[in-house]
């Protein structure tokens, strides 16, 4: 068990409050459902699901539609795309998250996730994020090159809580690029290790390593700083 004092607990969301993977199927079979044979139907979704679990990313669409024997025409994908990251998801925290929050107690919180903003805000949406958190940072809604590592979000998040750095603790997932900025800022960093996560970076650069890894968040207890 991981025990931190802290006088503000923010957090990164995918892949670290609920499986981003979850929300990747419930966009594929929102999309079979929502186009129908014009992707091919329920084998479109298939295609997609199999696709993700292979280790696709960016192109699945285009794949998807391949097997299908469906012409990809740019129009077409940009429509797909748009539906998808716009669709409210069938999405929820995974266990160790709903019983952390339950025991978080008197603490102020924040979120900074990158992302599309669409995508970000239905993901927030869904879960219920806006009941729960003090402050909510979607690097998607700024001017392109503002999102993770870039130190703007964890910055405006000082700003507005006005917590002492080393009172702050950042938990997220991905060491490729979560950890750098609080790091450098002086926060304190807990990484969670899902195994089924959709970015398994690997690193040995100590500056985009977590203070922390835990394998769950049942692994970390938070005591509030007053």
């Amino acid at each position: 068990m991981i025990e931190i004092e802290a006088k503000v607990v923010v957090f990164d969301l995918d892949d670290t409050l609920y499986l981003e993977k979850d929300f990747a199927e419930s966009g594929f079979t929102a999309l079979a459902r929502q186009f129908g044979e014009r992707v091919g139907g329920e084998r479109f979704e298939v295609e997609c699901r199999k696709l993700l679990e292979c280790g696709a990313r960016g192109n699945i669409f285009n794949r998807a539609l391949s097997r299908c024997q469906i012409e990809t025409m740019p129009d077409f994908i940009d429509e797909l795309v748009t539906f998808y990251r716009t669709h409210p998801p069938d999405i929820e925290f995974c266990a160790d998250t709903s019983r952390f929050f339950s025991r978080l107690g008197d603490v102020c919180t924040g979120l900074i996730t990158d992302g599309p903003k669409e995508a970000q805000r239905a993901k927030i949406n869904a879960l219920g994020l806006h009941e729960m958190i003090d402050h909510i940072v979607v690097t998607g809604e700024w001017p392109t090159g503002y999102s993770k590592p870039h130190p703007r979000a964890f910055e405006l998040i000082e700003s507005v809580t006005h917590a002492s750095r080393r009172n702050i603790v950042y938990i997220a997932d991905n060491i490729a690029k979560d950890f750098i900025a609080p790091r450098k800022l002086g926060w304190q960093t807990v990484q969670v290790v899902r195994p089924a996560r959709i970015h398994i970076a690997t690193s040995s650069k100590a500056e985009q390593e977590a203070d922390y890894a835990i394998p769950s968040l049942d692994e970390l207890e938070i005591t509030a700083i007053p």
